[in-house]
């Protein structure tokens, strides 16, 4: 079997951050469960983490998409002054996690 590869632009990925972003911010008013909101975060977390890494785009950059939509709120948990640029992504995530 081959591996196929599957090419997205960074603009699309953009695209649909913001969406997230939108559906976060359109549950949270609606008065999702917090499941349904973790979930949206989490997407938007993994998309923020991907822009970042794979994408090239600043914390600036994903920052002027998010603050217009949801303004100051967190979407990760409890992690003050977290930065996308301060996780070492070579290291799996669950090695990460015991250093923690």
């Amino acid at each position: 079997m081959s591996e196929k590869l599957m090419q997205i632009s960074v603009t699309d990925f953009l695209n649909s951050l913001k969406e997230g972003y939108i559906e976060y911010k359109e549950c949270a008013a609606e008065g999702s469960d917090q499941i349904d909101l973790a979930k949206i975060a989490g997407f938007c977390t993994t998309m923020e983490q991907i822009l970042s890494s794979y994408g090239r785009i600043t914390d600036a950059e994903i920052k002027s998409i998010k603050e217009p939509i949801l303004g100051n709120i967190a979407l990760t948990r409890g992690k003050k002054g977290f930065k996308i640029s301060d996780i070492d992504l070579e290291m799996p995530t669950i090695l990460r996690r015991q250093q923690d």
